[in-house]
């Protein structure tokens, strides 16, 4: 990044962009395309070789292939569970909340029903994005047919029916934006998100939103983000593992527009509440859970604002990414640098010394 590329034409910090798909690595790429000839066993073999090679984007693209290849050949069980662990465990903004979903009790309970729709996702997990697009497509206009046929299914066949046409919308949206076309996606993620509750809402609002701040919706990605937070933690979800994913979207986006009403209505009407108050919630709520995913671009977003000279929680986390990904790093370095004008207090003379020393040893300009 430059400093062009950060600032704007007043010297402050750009917005976060939405955040960039993560294409499946080319080794990656490679045995699925081997496993898709009938190459199974040799493809299965390399995958789980670069799978358990370490906390890297391209090892968390291989559990999420071999999540696929389970999901296949033998269903959302403990094999499959597996790889959805490590990848829920991950740092990828993509596949740790699709994995986090799967495993969910929402999601089995509403994926059963009478279109085949695992063998879809199997599909876009093992690479055949049209085909699995295909699929989807042709699934959900047989269960929209089937529901305005109602009155031919008893009541429980209609519930199933209901539910697994909103599961349907909610993985096609996310297929949408995988291959390209988000602004399709806009309608099912939006259904799916009204018609669903607690973790499937969530998620459905996390890709909403996604594709609204994509077309410079801010304010309205603020709204369906707020939503997808509160249905995402654990209380309101019955599961664990959203919140932080959530959280870490909707503090960046409130980070980078603090302008929008959903800030501005907080530091007016609540007393003693600021602007880095408000920001710093979601990545301060979003770091009380844990058993299942941890991403460090949470850690980061809390970490910075506790006055705490050495800030060695951040350059921890830094770490991770860096291991992970130039591309999570970059994310990283950047949201250290759209926070930093909410964190620097030159009342604090340790804290603000070591912003300092942070962002120069990110190579980050001094905003105005």
């Amino acid at each position: 990044m430059t400093d062009q590329s950060l600032l704007d034409t007043h010297g402050m910090p750009q917005p976060l962009p939405p955040d960039p798909l993560s294409p499946i690595p080319d080794a990656v790429e490679r045995e699925l395309a081997a496993y898709r000839a009938g190459d199974a066993g040799n493809a299965k073999a390399a995958l789980s070789t670069i799978a358990e090679s370490g906390r890297t984007a391209v090892a968390g693209h291989a559990a999420m292939a071999l999540a696929g290849v389970e999901l296949a050949e033998n269903g959302l069980g403990e094999g499959c569970e597996k790889w959805l662990e490590q990848v829920a465990a991950g740092e990828d903004p993509w596949l740790g909340p699709l994995a986090v979903v799967m495993l969910s009790a929402d999601f089995d309970d509403g994926i059963a029903g009478p279109e085949p729709v695992l063998d879809h996702l199997a599909s876009q997990l093992t690479g055949d994005l049209p085909a699995a697009r295909e699929g989807f497509e042709r699934s959900l206009a047989r269960l929209e047919e089937a529901w305005e046929n109602e009155a031919e299914y008893d009541d429980d066949a209609i519930s199933t029916i209901l539910r697994q046409r909103d599961i349907t919308k909610l993985i096609l949206g996310n297929l949408l934006i995988q291959v390209g076309d988000s602004a399709a996606a806009l309608e099912p993620l939006s259904s799916a998100r009204s018609h669903c509750d607690g973790l499937l809402a969530a998620y459905a609002g996390h890709l909403e939103a996604h594709v609204l701040i994509e077309q410079g919706k801010n304010e309205p990605a603020s709204e369906v983000l707020s939503y997808a937070f509160r249905e995402s933690l654990p209380a309101n979800s019955r599961a664990d593992g959203l919140t932080r994913w959530v959280g870490i979207r909707y503090g960046e986006h409130l980070a980078g527009n603090p302008w929008m009403d959903i800030v501005a209505d907080q530091v007016e009407d609540i007393p003693a509440v600021t602007e880095g108050t408000v920001i710093r919630d979601p990545f301060e709520t979003a770091c009380y859970f844990e058993r299942l995913s941890r991403p460090a671009l949470a850690d980061i977003g809390l970490e910075l604002f506790p006055a705490s000279p050495d800030f060695e929680p951040v350059h921890a986390a830094l770490e991770r990414l860096k291991t992970w990904s130039d591309e999570r790093y970059e994310r990283a370095r950047r949201l250290i640098f759209v926070l930093h004008q909410y964190v620097e207090d030159w009342r604090d003379v340790e804290k603000t010394q070591g912003l300092a020393d942070l962002r120069k040893q990110l190579d980050l300009p001094k905003p105005r």
